[in-house]
């Protein structure tokens, strides 16, 4: 390093002084070819010798510094040639270097447990916010599993309510009938709102609130519906109400999507009433948003996960899929606790299978229906069902009659009314009707 600093500064010098002993050396030949007094150090011109001796330190300086010149060269190429040896020699070290880090292994930095680089918190906190949910998450990635898991969390449900217009027959159907039709999904939310303004009263009365869920699916395709049937404000009071107002008066509802769009759930722009939603993202959905937000951390720990969860934007462990190596559509759940769907009426069981035990007192054939004569009631109620479906005035008293010696539900809905399979939903609300009127 020393040479390439000294190798400029000499080869600056060693020019320089063959420039001055060139030229030196032209003045003198010109003056003597010409014969010209040379008055190099202004001596009177007639003193000849004085003159002789300046033309002589003349010759003499300029072969100095022509020799200076030389030796200035001499040295240059002598530190070119150290400069050459010194760059081979870091070259080589350079080379073995490389040689021995090929050779020897990589030494990785010790990664650090997800403990230490993020808390997971745990699901069943979310149910402590008292807020409602959207459930966001691709096919497979356990959404019905997880509400499940919540409802088993919760323990006794007044109502469960389930609505999914792209229902296939497999999530809740042999315990819970799924309300698949577009326009009974308008009904049943609806529904939820007027079950919250009866709860305020209730309230109010100092009256026990047990639970009721509602489980919306597919919601984007719900909400583009309704648009398309001008009742987009139906959804925009859903979504406001529901979700502010809820979780003062024991009711969870959910809002799910196979997607991560928050603006086709209806939530974008929103502004403080997202605040009384959790989003809970799963698998592919979580790692994309992860991505997306730049959650570096959370991105590293799910990555490596076959069924990621966030909460919001902070990880979690999915409860009934998480202790999964690898993602598989069809993996049974775990961790779901069994859970009580029950009204006034009747009391049904719904355990992991989704199989349906009635804990009815007595048997409903047992009980016998006594004749209702038709009344201006039983005109009512026939005119008010007309709203959710048709149902002949005869059907209706025998219904009213049933529902007075305390029959069931399920037995008033199958076997009087008629609308069991995809139709119970629509009977469930024929008979709020009829209490309502008796």
């Amino acid at each position: 390093m020393l040479t390439n600093n000294i190798k400029p500064f000499l080869q600056s010098i060693e020019w320089g002084c063959r420039l001055a002993g060139i030229s030196t050396a032209i003045v003198a030949a010109c003056t003597i070819r010409t014969g010209i007094p040379y008055n190099f150090t202004n001596l009177p011109q007639q003193n000849l010798r004085t003159n002789r001796h300046a033309k002589a330190l003349v010759y003499i300086g300029s072969c100095g510094l022509l020799l200076t010149a030389y030796r200035l060269s001499r040295i240059n190429k002598k530190l070119a040639t150290y400069h050459q040896i010194a760059e081979e020699e870091g070259l080589t070290q350079f080379r073995q270097s490389l040689k021995s880090a090929a050779l020897s292994p990589l030494l990785l930095p010790e990664a650090k447990p997800v403990n230490d680089i993020i808390q997971p918190i745990q699901l069943k906190e979310v149910l402590q916010r008292g807020v409602s949910i959207v459930l966001m998450g691709n096919s497979g990635c356990g959404k019905s599993s997880l509400i499940k898991y919540f409802c088993g969390e919760i323990g006794t449900i007044e109502n469960l309510t389930i609505c999914n217009p792209h229902d296939d027959g497999k999530d809740f159907d042999k315990g819970i009938p799924v309300i698949y039709k577009y326009d009974e999904i308008l009904t049943t939310i609806q529904q939820a709102l007027n079950e919250l303004d009866k709860r305020k009263e209730q309230k109010r009365q100092n009256k026990n609130l047990p639970f009721s869920v509602y489980v919306f699916d597919e919601w984007p395709s719900t909400i583009a519906y309704a648009n398309k049937q001008k009742k987009g404000s139906l959804i925009e009071e859903a979504i406001i109400r529901l979700g502010s107002e809820c979780r003062k008066f024991n009711m969870l509802i959910f809002f799910c999507s196979q997607s991560g769009n928050t603006k086709a759930m209806g939530l974008e722009g929103m502004g403080d009433f997202l605040e009384n939603y959790v989003c809970i993202r799963l698998c592919k959905v979580a790692v994309k948003f992860a991505r997306r937000t730049g959650l570096k951390d959370v991105l590293l720990v799910i990555t490596n996960q076959a069924y990621p969860c966030l909460v919001d934007d902070e990880l979690s462990v999915h409860p009934t899929h998480g202790h999964y190596q690898d993602f598989k559509e069809g993996n049974p759940p775990a961790n779901i606790s069994d859970f009580v769907v029950s009204n006034s009426a009747h009391k049904v069981d719904i355990i992991d299978s989704g199989i349906v035990q009635s804990t009815n007192n007595c048997s409903d054939s047992d009980l016998e229906l006594q004749e209702v004569a038709v009344t201006d009631d039983v005109n009512s109620v026939t005119t008010a069902l007309q709203n959710v479906t048709p149902i002949a005035t005869s059907v209706v008293a025998d219904a009213i009659s049933a529902v007075k010696i305390g029959k069931s539900d399920s037995y008033i809905i199958k076997n009087i009314l008629k609308l069991g399979g995809r139709n119970f939903q629509a009977g469930k609300t024929a008979i709020a009707i009829i209490k309502e009127f008796i």
